[in-house]
């Protein structure tokens, strides 16, 4: 079977076309398959698998589709998951798209919702949403961002589809 490269490059956030240059953290990243488990392959498991060149690192892999994720432990920095999927012989570039605290806090709050958390009691679903949104206001804005009132033009949208396609009795 031949094998393919992964060429990972992680970018940074402000300025996605370009490489991260935030900090001089070293990244890690973690390929797996679909079914969640770690590549494992010619006696290496790509679990924290240490990017050679602190942000860049071509890993040679089977033929196959993965999940991959980056992260930097020691600031606490974490990028987009993505998937990909290679064939034989190929080179295929993994751009992973650190993220900041900000950005994770909004995507947090889009996971705040009484009917994806039955299990949760709705006076802790507000606390912590409105916990969320108060950080968010002192924290840095971010050139790709979701908006920090995402949650609000989401749910906003969702009572307008709503009205205007009412769900067909079956």
């Amino acid at each position: 079977m031949g094998s393919s490269i992964l060429d990972i490059l992680i970018r940074d956030p402000n300025f996605p076309c370009a490489p991260y240059r935030r900090t001089g953290h070293q990244f890690y990243v973690d390929i797996m398959h679909c079914d969640g488990s770690f590549l494992e392959w010619k006696g290496i498991k790509y679990r924290k698998h240490k990017l050679a060149q602190r942000i860049h690192d071509q890993v040679e892999v089977p033929p196959g589709c993965y999940v991959v994720r980056g992260y930097a432990p020691c600031g606490n920095v974490v990028t987009q998951t993505t998937v990909v999927e290679v064939c034989c012989n190929e080179v295929v570039c993994v751009n992973l798209l650190a993220t900041s605290p900000r950005f994770c806090f909004v995507t947090a709050r889009l996971a705040l919702r009484p009917e994806l958390l039955p299990n949760v009691p709705r006076e802790f679903i507000e606390r912590a949403d409105a916990a969320l949104k108060e950080v968010v206001e002192f924290l840095p804005k971010e050139i790709h961002e979701p908006s920090p009132n995402l949650v609000e033009e989401l749910l906003k949208a969702e009572e307008c589809e709503k009205r205007e396609y009412p769900k067909k009795e079956e």
